[in-house]
């Protein structure tokens, strides 16, 4: 499924539960012209777009993957079993369409990783779809002199944009960088660590990587998380906003 086919089908999504697009934005919260744009130009539409337009319809997310109407029976008397199912079933169906925007090409957004990091509190669950577009990192010590990789996803801004492959290709190609880049990144890790709240930021970023001087500027999410195992860990996503190699 293309970009395109993925318009067609919020357009057509709008339109079954709310008469249109408009409504649809309006009763979501979403702001029309940028969806509208997004859908007649075949843009990317984010993730979290996708599943504010089912919570206004009152719908799960499989009735959008699957593009049919849901038949509904009235629930029973809430207990605490039937909220587990449900938040069960929700999760797994959350699971399956981000995979499945994942595998059409759509990417993960800023607002996408600040709704997980919601939902889960910071543990790495439901993570498949966050796992290759971000990077790990041990928590900054005072002793450190650069920041120490847990994990550098493969399809991270940091593994596009410097070809890094894994944590040791990281620590070569990072340590090359002036010292103020470091220094500044090595604080907002130290930030993260000391408040224990996430942190969303846009950073201008110009090195040398290779003897070419690249520049560029994007928008970066560093929180604190943990493990199943719970292990302290600190998850930094970046988005690019604007680029240029010399």
């Amino acid at each position: 499924m293309t970009m395109k086919d993925l318009g067609q089908r919020t357009a057509e999504f709008c339109k079954r539960h709310f008469g249109g697009l408009k409504p649809a934005c309006a009763a979501a919260g979403l702001k029309y012209s940028t969806l509208h744009s997004q859908i007649t130009n075949g843009r990317e539409i984010p993730f979290s777009t996708i599943e504010r337009l089912c919570h206004a319809a009152g719908v799960s997310l499989e009735a959008f993957r699957s593009n049919r109407a849901e038949i509904g029976l009235i629930a029973p008397a809430p207990s605490a079993a039937l909220h587990r199912r449900a938040a069960a079933a929700y999760s797994q169906a959350l699971r399956d369409v981000q995979d499945e925007m994942l595998h059409m090409g759509g990417d993960i957004r800023v607002d996408d990783v600040l709704n997980w990091l919601h939902r889960n509190d910071g543990r790495l669950e439901d993570f498949d779809a966050l796992r290759e577009r971000v990077d790990l990192f041990y928590p900054v010590t005072r002793e450190d002199r650069i920041m120490r990789p847990h994990r550098v996803g493969q399809r991270s801004l940091a593994a596009r944009f410097f070809n890094i492959g894994d944590t040791s290709e990281y620590l070569q190609i990072v340590s090359g960088f002036s010292h103020d880049v470091i220094d500044s990144s090595l604080a907002a890790h130290w930030h993260v660590r000391r408040t224990q709240r996430y942190s969303v930021e846009d950073v201008e970023i110009s090195v040398d990587v290779n003897g070419q001087n690249v520049q560029g500027a994007y928008r970066r999410i560093m929180a604190p998380v943990e493990t199943r195992s719970g292990e302290k860990l600190t998850l930094v996503f970046a988005s690019l906003l604007d680029y240029a190699g010399a």
